[in-house]
């Protein structure tokens, strides 16, 4: 009973870690940016505004595809890394060592990548069909779940860093 206890109660204080990110993250763009309109394509940004001199000649064509691309194979690959990390990861001496809070860490990457890509997919194809639905709080939560997966994920390996340094003799 008491093994259940420390492990929900270090699943609850790494949870509250991972989180704090998320809130931060989103609450920073949600305050930081007015009601919108928000647009993922350039081009649509660059019709609704063209005599806007500050935007480059590329946006007049430019679509989020390419850019989609990217952040999608940027966070496949840190679910990877994290993923693998966690299943090959040392687990011999985990009991009681800042491991087990890097791999939950970790962990939450994962989740926070996940959803991630879902929202960022399913908001662009949503804006294909009205460019209208892309409002501030979607901006802000596919903002925050992006930055919070690479968050958790830095905070996972320097966990993981500290608690091998406390390994070493």
């Amino acid at each position: 009973m008491i093994s259940l206890c420390v492990h929900i109660s270090r699943f609850c204080g790494v949870a509250l870690v991972a989180l704090v990110p998320f809130g931060v993250f989103w609450s920073i763009f949600w305050f930081s940016h007015g009601p919108g309109p928000f647009y993922f394509d350039p081009q649509d940004f660059y019709n609704s505004n063209p005599s806007n001199h500050g935007l480059p000649a590329s946006a007049k064509t430019g679509t989020f595809e390419p850019m989609l691309k990217h952040y999608i194979g940027v966070t496949k690959l840190l679910v990877t890394v994290a993923a693998a990390s966690i299943a090959f990861g040392d687990n011999s001496h985990l009991s009681g060592t800042p491991i087990l809070n890097a791999k939950l860490l970790l962990a939450w990457s994962i989740f926070y990548g996940v959803l991630f890509c879902s929202l960022l997919l399913w908001r662009y194809d949503e804006y294909g069909q009205n460019m209208a639905s892309y409002k501030l709080g979607w901006y802000s939560t596919v903002f925050a779940f992006g930055f919070s997966c690479l968050t958790c994920f830095m905070l996972g390996y320097l966990a993981w860093g500290w608690g091998l340094s406390k390994l070493a003799p």
